[in-house]
């Protein structure tokens, strides 16, 4: 192809020549008029498309990975005469992505006008190629065998060469298409056709030549009737024609299969019926319907049917029609790979599939781990796979989460170490085992430096290295470097330590075990992971120590549990302080930002102003103010505790005791499980050393279980009998009421006594539960309240006389007085 023709082909393409061969002639003024009008509009345009093809390349160099500036960018450049950048377009966007049929078919015939000469063929038969394996697509198909007809001299020329070359395509296409129910019928027709015209022009061919061409056709008949395609009619009435041209009479008026095998025939029947059954599924997802929600759930419909029948090859087909229509539809994707590893079987399409999916959906990560495995399986060299992994790595697209990362890491080195396993050579072990090192040490940095705030409590890259350093390499020295490096990171997770320290037992190393035991028990650990570390080191001197060791332990162990009680002590103080300094001051600046506003109740002659009062009366009231605030503050402090804390009612609850100390929530479920119902285990610890304190709360659904759960009272558990009771909350809170009534603890219960008083109700509160300060309502209104036993300040007219209660006071007064024996039954009834 010359510069000549290429600027020939792209003229055509804009219509141009097409434009000016259709005008009249004109006049030379006219012409010269319009000419010069033409040559300025051409300008414009021009300058224009060069506006527009720099802005897109700006933006293809600033993000190359755009898939829509890539699509621009070609459609701009066909519209000129730049045929150099054109193919460089088109090469740079199948080399990140995947082109449609469409753009496949638009490169081709834009290259297949271009042909000159027989490299130029080879050219364009090797991107029908690479077009043909990226989607299906009939019509690209189609197109490719027609070049191949028309331009391959050996097969216009129907050499032996020639047809075997053409019969191979054929296969290949009826192979990728021929299962297609809609549009696979097309290459069925093409091959006939061309067999047909292969054995028209054996005009010199013996007898026996010919008739082993007859075969051909006929064979290709056959199978084409014995699969179910949508023109399958049609392919019957020209099988009809055909035999009868070769003086065969096929079908008669009672059976239309007469003369066809039965072989054939009961295919034919079959597919016939599949047709009808597929009808209205192919009328679904038909070729010009919007790829939408709706296509989407169509063609997954219609995969569910093809699976049911258990044709592998037809579901693929399926697959690849879908996938063409939703490339970028990673669900498809998983869903299509997912089903050829389990069904079809064949590592070739199995490679291909996955190698196809990565280039359309790159971001996701279990592709490409089905890719690396695949490869794996497939026995492909170390460089291919290394390609791969390194391709995932580097496409632009990240995957979702670091953990996906993490996995896709994990899974390389796994390939590695198997690849390792499978080695003779020690020559070879040391490279692979150097790449594998590698791999561990580029995961850690990666890991680290894109998501530092991510944390692997499983520990997986880190105790998988150590392996591989230890079992594999037989490098005890970098197992160690590997848990001393995290160590230096995250020291603080108590998972490190034990990682550290169940290698060393695992290799025996008894006495690198205790020593790292030594170091952490002393480490300031999260939660209460230096509790469980003292408890490791003591259960591990008791496996493997001597009495000595476990003496040290033990002395060093309470030690260290005394000063972290006391902290927690101090810290729990700390926040007890801060939480009453935060209610305080919140108190403090509500009564500050409220104006005070004192009214005086109007009782006889008026009211009596804080001044006048008598200095040990202020006091009191002083006080009193003081001790509301302080009752305030607690009150805050309960109501933030009890919210923090759970609330459970104990209505249908068991409570056991003598439960062992090594008894988990686990045993206990496990014990429970032949009654039913059990929804919550509540295992009672020290707040300490959180060890159990052979005591819990079982929670179950309904009194029917409830009462299976105490039937088991006295059984054994884990080897101790263990003793079963329904929890009582009832008797409980009584209890409690009792404890707080003896100790003399506040209670926020209040009772409020009405007193009729100078014609109001005066409400006067007396809590209950502790010894208050005595209350008074002083005749002109003042609120005065007395602490201890002074009563100097009490006003006579609120004596009260021997007798007297509540409001009946003056009624007891106007009585009269009262005998010795009224006296003696009034103090009874006091003392009662």
């Amino acid at each position: 192809m010359d510069d000549s023709q290429s600027q020939e082909h792209l003229m055509s393409l804009s219509g141009v020549a097409q434009e000016h061969e259709s005008q009249p002639e004109l006049s030379s003024d006219r012409r010269s008029t319009s000419s010069s009008s033409d040559s300025e509009h051409d300008s414009e345009l021009e300058s224009c498309q060069d506006i527009q093809l720099q802005q897109l390349e700006a933006t293809l160099t600033a993000s190359p990975t755009k898939y829509e500036a890539h699509v621009e960018y070609i459609s701009a450049l066909r519209r000129t005469s730049q045929l150099d950048k054109l193919r460089s377009a088109r090469e740079a966007m199948n080399a990140l992505f995947p082109l449609n049929p469409t753009m496949w078919r638009e490169w081709t015939q834009d290259e297949a006008r271009l042909v000159s000469g027989g490299k130029d063929v080879s050219a364009v038969e090797s991107l029908y190629a690479r077009g043909v394996q990226e989607y299906l697509s009939v019509p690209l198909w189609m197109e490719f065998l027609e070049f191949k007809e028309k331009h391959d001299a050996d097969v216009a020329q129907h050499t032996a060469e020639g047809l075997s070359k053409m019969r191979s395509l054929y296969e290949q296409a009826l192979s990728a298409t021929g299962l297609h129910l809609a549009g696979g019928g097309r290459i069925w027709t093409a091959y006939r056709k061309f067999e047909q015209t292969v054995l028209s022009n054996m005009v010199d061919a013996t007898t026996e030549v010919k008739a082993k061409q007859t075969e051909c056709i006929r064979s290709i008949f056959h199978r084409q009737l014995s699969v179910p395609l949508s023109n399958f009619a049609e392919t019957l009435r020209d099988y009809k024609e055909w035999e009868g041209q070769q003086g065969n009479d096929i079908g008669n008026e009672v059976d239309e299969l007469h003369g066809i095998p039965a072989s054939v025939s009961a295919a034919y029947k079959k597919g016939a019926q599949m047709c009808m059954e597929r009808k209205i599924h192919e009328e679904k997802i038909a070729s010009g319907m919007p790829a939408d929600a709706e296509l989407l759930h169509n063609f997954l419909s219609y995969i569910s049917l093809e699976e049911s029948t258990g044709d592998p090859a037809r579901c693929q087909i399926l697959y690849e029609r879908a996938v063409t229509e939703f490339p970028v539809t990673d669900d498809i994707w998983l869903k299509y790979t997912s089903y050829l590893e389990t069904n079809l079987k064949v590592l070739p399409i199995i490679r291909t599939a996955y190698a196809r999916a990565v280039r359309n959906c790159p971001w996701v990560q279990a592709l490409w781990n089905g890719y690396l495995l695949a490869l794996e399986r497939s026995n492909a060299p170390e460089l291919e796979v290394s390609a791969v992994f390194e391709q995932s790595l580097q496409s632009g697209f990240g995957f979702q989460t670091p953990s996906e990362y993490l996995d896709h890491f994990l899974t390389r080195a796994d390939g590695l170490r198997r690849r390792i396993c499978s080695l003779i050579d020690d020559v070879d072990k040391q490279t692979y085992h150097a790449t594998l090192h590698e791999t561990f040490v580029r995961a850690s940095l990666y890991m680290s430096t894109y998501f530092p705030e991510y944390i692997d409590r499983s520990l997986q890259l880190h105790s998988y290295w150590a392996y591989i350093e230890a079992k594999i390499a037989n490098d005890v020295v970098a197992a160690r470097g590997v848990w001393e490096n995290l160590i230096k990171a995250s020291g603080w997770m108590i998972e490190v330590w034990q990682g550290y320290i169940s290698m060393e037992i695992s290799l025996d190393n008894i006495k690198e075990a205790r020593t790292l035991y030594k170091r952490g028990y002393s480490r300031r650990l999260e939660r209460n992971g230096t509790e469980m570390m003292c408890e490791a080191w003591l259960r591990f001197e008791r496996e493997h120590g001597s009495l000595d060791d476990y003496d040290h332990a033990l002395l060093k162990v309470r030690s260290r549990l005394t000063e972290v009680r006391q902290l927690q002590q101090q810290q729990e103080s700390k926040a007890a302080c801060s939480v009453a300094a935060s209610s305080a001051e919140k108190q403090e600046n509500f009564c500050h930002g409220k104006k005070e506003k004192r009214k005086s109740e109007q009782v006889g002659y008026g009211s009596i102003k804080k001044a006048n009062l008598d200095p040990k009366i202020r006091e009191a009231t002083e006080m009193e103010a003081n001790q509301g605030q302080l009752e305030n503050v607690q009150f805050e402090q309960d109501e933030l505790v009890s919210k923090k804390q759970p609330v459970y009612t104990d209505e249908c609850t068991v409570f056991l005791s003598n439960i062992p100390l090594e008894a988990m929530e686990e045993n206990i479920r496990e014990f429970f499980s032949s009654c039913g119902g059990l929804k919550s285990v509540r295992l009672l610890r020290n707040r300490y050393n959180g060890q159990s304190r052979g005591l819990a709360y079982v929670d179950f659904a309904n009194e029917e279980c409830l009462a299976a759960a105490v039937a088991k009272n006295k059984q054994k558990l884990l080897g101790r009998q263990i003793s079963i009771a329904r929890s009582d909350p009832t008797s409980s809170r009584n209890r409690h009421m009792v404890r707080d009534h003896g100790s003399g603890q506040r209670n926020v219960r209040k009772m409020q006594i009405s007193e009729p008083k100078m014609g109001r109700d005066v409400k006067v509160q007396a809590t209950v539960g502790q010894a208050q300060p005595p209350t008074i309502m002083h005749r002109r209104g003042g609120h005065v309240q007395l602490t201890g036993r002074n009563t100097f300040a009490v006003p006579r007219t609120v004596a009260r006389p021997l007798g007297f209660s509540g409001g009946k006071g003056k009624e007891s007064l106007e009585e009269g007085p009262k005998s010795n024996e009224e006296f003696r039954r009034i103090l009874l009834e006091k003392r009662e």
